[in-house]
């Protein structure tokens, strides 16, 4: 097992895409240089292997070297934290041990998805992830029901958060009411963290911790600079960059097709997504392409429109 300082997630957390080739493989050069582009931005927090990261389309041994390869480039430059859930608590808890292992700040956990899982189910699941790892590793829980169809409810939340080393939950929801909820039904010291674009400014006004954002992959200045607002008080420029984050969530609005795309638009490399997932469609590269450049002067004065092939 390496030395390992544990550090709570906290701010602007992204998220890391899993840039592909053209044939499926995983671009690991690509991948490099998209995590020093985000270093480069500020970024200092990394949730790896999430949604965002295409786990469900990675074989439990490629989200092992992922986590591996990430974690030695990433190196002291910031912290990682890796998503290890899955259907099975078997499988999740090997990848909660491997991510120990391997140096991970921490590590969080989707619900299981596919089939419908109780209340309880979800509880003990999450009991056995942590029962997993050591007693002070951090386990943050992972809701985004709309995904996995498993909905973990503040009165389940709030029995888990009494877990030693169950010290918070990523909740994907575009809900400031859930948020709130989570808040105040759970144990002192227990974080909770916003999966959804739309409510980070509201989310940290009502106490969240920070936020996991996909969108963050293609414009994280502007995430660093909402977040450097907030933390100093200056709440006016803090709902300034909310507005233009909300303007982004709608312009990439097929989610990880729209980020890769995007990130080409910005000039970066081509990378691709995985079958099953389409690339976009030529109508909406261009209504991609109009839309970043639509608000570009908003973000980045200096930056000119770009004109790509599509």
């Amino acid at each position: 097992m390496k030395e390992n300082e544990f550090v709570r997630m906290e701010g602007l957390i992204v998220p890391v895409i899993t840039p592909f080739t053209r044939e499926g493989d995983i671009d690991i050069p690509l991948l490099k240089d998209h995590l020093d582009f985000l270093v480069s931005s500020g970024v200092t927090f990394f949730f790896i292997l999430g949604t965002t990261g295409e786990f469900f389309l990675l074989t439990t041994d490629e989200r092992k070297k992922l986590s591996e390869i990430i974690i030695d480039h990433i190196g002291d430059r910031g912290k990682v934290y890796i998503n290890v859930g899955s259907t099975s608590t078997t499988a999740s808890c090997e990848l909660a041990e491997h991510a120990q292992d391997t140096g991970a700040k921490g590590i969080g956990a989707i619900t299981p998805y596919f089939f419908r899982a109780s209340q309880n189910e979800l509880e003990r699941y999450y009991l056995d992830i942590a029962g997993s790892v050591e007693p002070e590793f951090p386990v943050y829980l992972y809701n985004i029901p709309e995904n996995t169809g498993n909905d973990l409810l503040p009165e389940t939340v709030q029995k888990l958060s009494k877990k030693e080393n169950i010290i918070g939950i990523k909740n994907s929801m575009n809900d400031i009411a859930r948020i709130k909820a989570l808040i105040n039904s759970t144990a002192p010291g227990f974080d909770v963290i916003t999966g959804s674009d739309d409510i980070i400014y509201p989310g940290m006004l009502c106490g969240a911790k920070g936020a996991v954002s996909g969108t963050a992959n293609v414009f994280p200045e502007v995430f660093v600079r909402l977040f450097k607002s907030f933390f100093s008080g200056l709440n006016e420029e803090a709902l300034q960059q909310q507005m233009i984050v909300n303007d982004l969530v709608q312009i990439m609005n097929r989610g990880i097709p729209s980020f890769k795309e995007a990130l080409l638009i910005r000039g970066h490399q081509k990378c691709y997504t995985r079958k099953p997932i389409n690339e976009l469609t030529s109508s909406e590269k261009k209504s991609l392409r109009d839309g970043i450049n639509s608000i570009i002067g908003k973000i980045n004065p200096g930056e000119k429109k770009k004109n790509i092939e599509i």
